[in-house]
C-alpha cells in the first residue's frame, strides 16, 4: 500500500481560488430582495476597516458607488448601520504599509486646560494580488453575514469596465428575470 501524500499548500491554494472564482450556482433571494447598500474597502484578512485605507481603495469605494448608482438596482445608504448589504472591494496587491501620526485632545475632566496626545502611527497589511469584489448581508448587530457573492480578477476594479461589479450586476439581473419567468403562468 502506497502511503498517501500530503496535498501541497500551493494545490490547496489553487483549488480554492478555483471555486471562489465560479459562478454562483444560485443566487440568495436576500441579494434579489435588498434595497440599501453600503460600499467599504475590504482588508485581506476579511474583517473591514476604515483607518489607514489605501488611495486605490477609497478609488474603488468611490466607482462601484458612482455604478450602483447608474444601475438603480440598490440606493445607496449613507450609513453602514442602514444598509442592507455591504458590497466590500479591495484592489489588489501583495502588501502595503502605512505611517503617519495622530493627535488626541483630551478634556480636563476637572474644567483645566485640555492635554494633547501625539503620536506615529504604522502598520501594514498582505493579501491577495487580484482585485476583490465581496457582498455581505448587514445584521441587526451590525455584524457581516456572508460573504453570498465574491469574485476575484486581475483589474477587476479599473475604471471604466469595472470587471467584477459588472459580474456582481450581471449575476443578479440574471437571477430577476429568472424569477420573475417562474412566477408567470
Amino acid at each position: 500500500m502506497r502511503p498517501h501524500k500530503p496535498l501541497s499548500v500551493g494545490f490547496v491554494l489553487l483549488v480554492f481560488t478555483v471555486f471562489a472564482q465560479t459562478k454562483q450556482e444560485k443566487t440568495p433571494q436576500l441579494l434579489l430582495n435588498a434595497q440599501y447598500v453600503y460600499v467599504e474597502p475590504l482588508l485581506s484578512n476579511g474583517r473591514i476597516v476604515d483607518p489607514n485605507v489605501s488611495a486605490e481603495d477609497r478609488q474603488a469605494v468611490a466607482n462601484v458607488s458612482r455604478a450602483i448608482e447608474r444601475w438603480g438596482q440598490y440606493k445607496l445608504s449613507a450609513r453602514r448601520s442602514e444598509a442592507e448589504l455591504v458590497i466590500a472591494v479591495r484592489v489588489g496587491r501583495v502588501a502595503s504599509t502605512y505611517q503617519g501620526g495622530h493627535v488626541h485632545i483630551h478634556s480636563s475632566p476637572t474644567g483645566g486646560p485640555p492635554t494633547t496626545e501625539a503620536g506615529p502611527i504604522s502598520g501594514g497589511e498582505t493579501g491577495p494580488k487580484q482585485d476583490v469584489l465581496w457582498v455581505f448581508a448587514l445584521n441587526p448587530d451590525g455584524t457581516l453575514a456572508g460573504p453570498y457573492w465574491k469574485n476575484a480578477q486581475d483589474q477587476g476594479l479599473e475604471m471604466p469596465d469595472l470587471i467584477l461589479f459588472q459580474r456582481f450586476k450581471k449575476d443578479i439581473s440574471d437571477a430577476i428575470a429568472a424569477q420573475s419567468k417562474k412566477k408567470k403562468p
